[in-house]
Formats: C-alpha cells, sequence, structure tokens
C-alpha cells in the first residue's frame, strides 16, 4: 500500500502543478488567456485568472546550448539477464515429496470443484492447482480444511463467501469445495541457469516466445523501449536543472504562488479521496507530520513555478507558438497515449486553455533539449545535477491498477503491501 500512495504522491506532483489559473500574457498581444478550470477532481468551480507576464519576473541568461551531462542508457547483457531472472521468479518450480498428510506451510496439489445450490459455478474449478496452506489466498476455512488430509483423500468444505467478496453473485453465499490433495510438493525458484527452450515454449509461448533467445530478444526489446523513455526524460529534466542554474526568477505574480498551492492541495486531495483516503490517512501511512508535509508541497510548487515561469518567458522571448494544425495533433496523441474517451472528454476535464499551456511548455523544453549540447557516460543513466525532478511537463499520468482476474475459488483479493 506504500509503495502506492508514493506513486499517487508522484503523480500529483507531475500532473498538478503546471498549467495552472495564472495568465502568462504573451508580447505583442492585448488578448488574455481564458481561465483555466480548476481540477479538484471534476469540479465545476473556476478560479478568477491571475494575470502576468512572465518576462517581468524572469530573469534569462543564456538559455540556448545548455551543457548537460547524464549517464548511460545503453541495456546490457548483465540487464537482460538480470530481467529474466526476475520475470522467473513468476514461474515456480514444484518438486514432489514423499510425504503423505498436509500440514501448515505446505505446498498442496489439488483438484477441486466449487458447487453453490448443488450446481458448480464459474470459476470455482480447477486441476493441478498448487496453494500454500498458511498463506491466506483463499477464503477463511479453505485452507484450514486441508490441514490433517491425506495425500489422495477428497473432502467436502462447507464454506461461505466473504459478504464483500468482489463477485457480487457470490458475496455472503453458502458454498461447498470438493477438494482432492493430488500431492505435497517442495517449491523453488525457476533460475536463468535452469532455463531452456522447453520451459520457454511450455510457459510463454502465448506471449509469442518459443527458445530461449526469442525471449531474451523480446526482454532486451522491452528494456531499451524503457530506457529510450527515461532518457527523455531525464534528459529533459537536467536540462530544466541547468535553465535554473543560469535564469533566475525574481519574484512571483502576486497571489500565483497561494493559487497554486491550493490547486496542488485539491488534486492531492482528490486523489486519496479515489485510494479511500484522507489526508490524515495519508499522513499515518506515510509517516509524514503535517507539518512536513506542507513544507515538501510547499518547496515543490515553489521549485515547479519557477522552471514554469523561465519556460514561459522564454517561450515569449523565442515567439514560440501553436497552430491550429498542431493543436489538433498533440489533443489526438494526448487522447490516445492517456485513454481519454475523446478530445471532449479531454478538455471538459482540464480545460482548453490548460492542455494547451502544457503543450506549449512541451514544444518549448524540446526545444531547448535540442539545441543543449549533451553528453551520455558509461556508467549511470541518472543525470548529474537533475535533482528529482521530472520533465513530463503536466501530463496527467496514472498508473492503472491491474489484477489478474483469478479462478471464483474463494481467492482472497489481495494487494501489495
Amino acid at each position: 500500500m506504500k509503495k502506492k500512495i508514493m506513486l499517487l504522491l508522484c503523480a500529483v506532483c507531475t500532473a498538478a502543478l503546471l498549467g495552472g489559473c495564472g495568465t502568462n500574457q504573451k508580447e505583442n498581444s492585448d488578448q488574455k488567456e481564458s481561465t483555466d478550470k480548476e481540477e479538484t477532481g471534476g469540479s465545476e468551480d473556476q478560479k478568477e485568472a491571475i494575470e502576468y507576464n512572465a518576462a517581468d519576473y524572469v530573469e534569462l541568461g543564456e538559455y540556448m546550448g545548455l551543457e548537460v551531462s547524464l549517464g548511460s542508457y545503453e541495456v546490457t547483457d548483465e540487464d537482460v539477464k538480470n530481467e529474466v531472472t526476475n520475470a522467473l521468479l513468476a514461474y515456480p518450480v514444484y518438486e514432489d515429496t514423499e510425504k503423505d498428510t498436509v500440514e501448515d506451510g505446505d505446498f498442496v496439489n489439488i483438484d477441486y470443484e466449487g458447487l453453490k445450490d448443488g450446481e458448480a459455478f464459474n470459476g470455482g474449478t480447477a486441476q493441478g492447482a498448487v496453494l500454500e496452506i498458511g498463506s491466506n489466498s483463499f477464503i477463511d476455512g479453505f485452507e484450514e480444511g486441508l490441514i490433517g488430509v491425506k495425500v489422495g483423500e477428497k473432502v467436502a468444505l462447507d464454506l461461505t463467501f466473504p459478504e464483500g467478496y468482489q463477485n457480487a453473485e457470490l458475496a455472503g453465499q453458502a458454498v461447498v469445495f470438493n477438494v482432492t490433495v493430488n500431492k505435497i510438493v517442495n517449491k523453488s525458484d525457476m533460475t536463468y541457469d535452469m532455463l531452456d527452450d522447453a520451459f520457454v515454449e511450455k510457459n510463454m509461448s502465448s506471449q509469442g516466445y518459443k527458445t530461449v533467445e526469442d525471449f531474451e530478444n523480446g526482454v532486451r526489446t522491452q528494456l531499451e523501449e524503457s530506457k529510450e523513455v527515461t532518457k527523455e526524460q531525464e534528459t529533459q529534466a537536467a536540462v530544466i536543472q541547468k535553465l535554473k542554474e543560469v535564469c533566475k526568477v525574481k519574484e512571483f505574480p502576486d497571489g500565483l504562488l497561494d493559487q497554486r498551492m491550493d490547486e496542488y492541495m485539491a488534486r492531492f486531495n482528490a486523489n486519496l479521496e479515489a485510494y479511500g483516503m484522507k489526508l490524515e490517512d495519508y499522513l499515518s501511512t506515510s509517516g509524514f507530520t503535517e507539518e512536513d508535509f506542507n513544507a515538501q508541497a510547499e518547496q515543490l510548487v515553489t521549485e515547479t513555478l519557477e522552471g514554469e515561469l523561465i519556460i514561459e518567458a522564454i517561450a515569449q522571448k523565442e515567439k514560440i507558438e501553436i497552430s491550429d494544425e498542431e493543436f489538433e495533433e498533440y489533443k489526438k496523441s494526448v487522447v490516445e497515449e492517456y485513454g481519454y474517451e475523446s478530445e471532449e472528454a479531454l478538455l471538459e476535464q482540464h480545460g482548453e486553455e490548460y492542455v494547451r499551456n502544457v503543450y506549449l511548455r512541451e514544444k518549448t523544453i524540446d526545444m531547448l533539449t535540442k539545441n543543449a549540447k549533451i553528453t551520455y557516460g558509461e556508467n549511470s543513466g541518472e543525470a548529474k545535477g537533475a535533482g528529482e525532478e521530472t520533465s513530463e511537463e503536466g501530463q496527467e499520468t496514472g498508473e492503472k491498477e491491474t489484477s489478474e482476474e483469478g479462478q471464483e475459488t474463494g481467492e482472497k483479493e489481495t494487494a501489495e503491501e
């Protein structure tokens, strides 16, 4: 759970702070930008725009040709081996034993059939399933009911699904599981040295792999794609960090920092609500005090707003503009990449001006990155001096939670801690 909460914090940090409700008056333009919709998890409320000219608040230095040094993003054979080894942890090896009576902690190979009102229900039947007794992965009474059962013996378990079970048709229902204990086995991890073509074809053919070479090539491709994304993100983050070294924000427009803090907290609380939590729950889980949290949030908002104003001032000076055609293509790409139902849904959630501001910043950062003098090294993929910032300016990123839809065997819903 802590891992998910920290991912939530990072997602809010990148998505919630850029775009905002401030209005940057561009040079040679008397038209004021419209107010963005305040993103508070669907709120229709709007805040009054704070009008400002970024150039009045930023002292620009030599922002072209920034020198940036980063590590290597090449995928090595060792990287591939490590990733393959990690992937194999999902494919444990089971070895038969001579043990004949089930005890707590044993791994048992079982056949089972679940009956409700005398009829087998969908997903309640399996053959050759391996269950760890004491893992609490099945509903209460299932695992306990197998303790003391002999290999080859068949037992009938009268059980009741919990009221909150994910399948509403089974929630709170009385069922009978007819279970046969086939054997008791020992579990060990599959290792890289044990890997052969037969194992790959048996376990990974559905993924398109038939040989070890196929599998390793697939892993290498995935790593290369992942490192390419990381390279782009960390390169842009390093460029933004260098910008802050050569450009200076003299002060913030009156009220803008407070407004961004309000927006941040509104978004953060809305995201917590999606997890069924409140801020006090987050503080208790994360170990933060309220004072620590507020200080961290203000530091984050301040640093992000500094970068934002610098980029806006550069966009003004360079007269970077967005054509209608470019903006249409950008909206389509965001809808496709982040799974919005339509462009209308995107704009309804964030407001057109917010999306346009995000695109303008992305375009400006792309320009600065292309003009930077970037050196990639051999040791580390982390940007030197890039700090903790991310370059995904304003992208509404969110992790989709996935869960393996298991059989309706009474398995409990589990969550990674």
